[in-house]
C-alpha cells in the first residue's frame, strides 16, 4: 500500500539522519484516513454526497465471507458507486490532503542522581538506616514519558501541464479537429486549435474543403481544489480560415479572419479525461470568389463570376470537446496532521 511506502520512507529518514538503530523503529501503514475523509466529504458540495456518507458510515473497511476471504469493502463500494464518478472526484480533490506520516517517539526520562550527605558522629544519637540510592530511585521513579510529534512530509499533487483535445461536434460533421492547450499558471492557459476537412468529388462538382487555425488565451476561475483544469474560463481568440465550398452548382472559394471572446466549462469524466463545453462569439471578415462549374469537352471548367465580401458578427465557435490531460508536474502540498 502507499501508506506502507510512506511509513518506510519515514523510517529510512529517521535511521539515516537521527542515527537510530534500525531495530528500534517499527512502522505500520494505516491505509486511508477514513475519519478525515468523512469530514471532508461532509463539508463539501460534491455530487452524490449522501450516498458516499452512507457507505462511509455503514460499510466496514473489509467484508469477509465464512472462509475468511475478503469479498467486499468500503473502498470497493466507493469505487463502484455511480460508475466511479464520486471516487474519481475524491481522488483528485480530497486524497492529496489525506496523505501524511506520524512519528511517535518513546524515551525514558533520566532522573537526577540522589546525593547522600553523611552525618557527623556527634550529631548521631541513634543508628538510622542508610538511604540507598537504588531504593530512592525505585520509589521516586516516574513513568516513562511519551511524546508524540507529527512529522508532516510534503506531498506532491500531480497537476497535468498539457491537454490534447478534439471537438466532437466538428468530428461529427467530418471536419476532424485537434487542439493543444498548455497551462502556464494556475489560472492561465494558451490554446491552439485546428480543423481541416478536405473532401471533394470532381465528377459531381462537390467540394467540402475547410482549414482553420485559431490561437486563444484563457483565464480560469471557479476551479476545483487541487484541480486547476476543472472550472470555468473566459478567453480571447483570433483565427484564419481557408475554404472552397461547392454542392453541384455555384462554388465559393476564399479566406476569412476572425476575432472574438469565448466562455467555457470543463469537468472530469475520468482520472485523465475531461469534457469541455464552450461557445465563442465575435467578428469575422471574409473575401471570396464566386464561380460556376461549366461542362466543357467532357470535362469541367470553373468560370469566375465575381468577388464578394462578408462581414459577420455572432457565434463563431461551438465546443463539446474530449480532453486528455498529460505531462504530470509535481506541485508540493503539505500533508494533513
Amino acid at each position: 500500500m502507499l501508506s506502507d511506502r510512506r511509513a518506510d520512507s519515514l523510517k529510512t529518514y529517521l535511521v539515516r539522519h537521527a542515527e537510530i538503530p534500525d531495530n528500534l523503529v517499527c512502522i505500520h501503514g494505516e491505509g486511508i484516513a477514513w475519519d478525515m475523509l468523512r469530514r471532508m466529504v461532509a463539508a463539501s458540495d460534491m455530487l452524490y454526497k449522501k450516498e458516499v456518507l452512507h457507505i462511509l458510515d455503514h460499510t466496514p473497511v473489509w467484508v469477509f465471507d465464512k472462509a475468511g476471504r475478503v469479498v467486499d469493502g468500503r473502498k470497493k463500494q466507493l469505487m463502484d458507486l455511480r460508475g466511479g464518478m464520486p471516487y474519481t472526484y475524491m481522488l483528485e480533490n480530497f486524497f492529496p490532503d489525506l496523505r501524511s506520516s506520524l512519528s511517535v517517539v518513546c524515551y525514558r526520562k533520566p532522573e537526577p542522581p540522589v546525593k547522600v550527605i553523611p552525618q557527623k558522629e556527634s550529631e548521631v544519637k541513634e543508628p538510622e538506616p542508610v538511604l540507598q540510592p537504588d531504593s530512592v530511585a525505585e520509589t521516586t521513579s516516574e513513568p516513562a514519558t511519551v511524546r508524540q510529534e507529527a512529522t508532516v512530509q510534503p506531498q506532491r499533487a500531480m497537476v497535468q501541464r498539457l491537454a490534447i483535445k478534439t471537438n466532437l461536434l466538428y468530428d461529427a460533421i467530418l471536419m476532424p479537429s485537434l487542439e493543444v492547450e498548455y497551462r502556464i499558471a494556475d489560472r492561465w492557459t494558451v490554446n491552439l486549435e485546428g480543423e481541416m476537412a478536405w473532401w471533394k468529388n470532381d465528377g459531381k462538382h462537390r467540394y467540402y474543403q475547410v482549414a482553420t487555425i485559431s490561437p486563444e488565451g484563457r483565464w480560469w476561475f471557479g476551479q476545483k481544489q487541487g484541480s486547476p483544469w476543472h472550472g470555468h474560463y473566459l478567453g480571447v481568440f483570433g483565427g484564419f480560415t481557408w475554404y472552397d465550398l461547392e454542392n453541384g452548382k455555384e462554388g465559393y472559394q476564399g479566406e476569412a479572419e476572425m476575432v472574438g471572446v469565448s466562455y467555457g466549462y470543463m469537468f472530469p469524466i475520468g482520472r485523465r479525461l475531461s469534457l469541455e463545453a464552450g461557445i465563442g462569439v465575435g467578428y469575422m471578415h471574409s473575401k471570396y470568389e464566386v464561380y460556376d462549374p461549366i461542362p466543357y469537352l467532357g470535362g469541367t471548367h470553373y468560370v469566375y463570376r465575381q468577388t464578394s465580401k462578408l462581414d459577420y458578427f455572432g457565434p463563431l465557435k461551438l465546443k463539446l470537446t474530449l480532453v486528455w490531460r498529460l505531462w504530470d508536474t509535481d506541485k508540493k502540498k503539505g500533508g494533513a496532521r
